[in-house]
């Protein structure tokens, strides 16, 4: 059975190793609904909704091959196949909402 589900660039940050080597990382998430209780009292205006993220995949990139492949907030289709294959495809952005 093949898991998919979208997921947006979350983090883009400096990483390193012990032994001096130095990468980008890459964190992708998805957002996850949350509910707001009903006995929340009613102001207006009404207070931002919070959200709340989870962490799907990290890219650890070496420096020298990171070219800026990712920016935040872009979304991509992440794909897990049956035998381990993992795709990522950029969603194509259907103009303003």
């Amino acid at each position: 059975m093949v898991f998919s589900m979208e997921v947006v660039v979350l983090e883009i940050k400096a990483d390193f190793d012990p032994q001096g080597g130095e990468y980008t990382h890459v964190s992708f998430g998805y957002r996850l609904p949350v509910i707001t209780p009903p006995d929340i009292e009613k102001v207006y205006p009404p207070p931002p909704k919070p959200i709340i993220y989870k962490h799907a995949l990290h890219l650890i990139i070496p420096k020298d091959k990171w070219f800026g492949q990712y920016t935040m907030w872009e979304r991509y289709r992440l794909r897990v196949d049956d035998d381990g294959k993992v795709t990522l495809e950029k969603v194509k952005e259907e103009g303003f909402k």
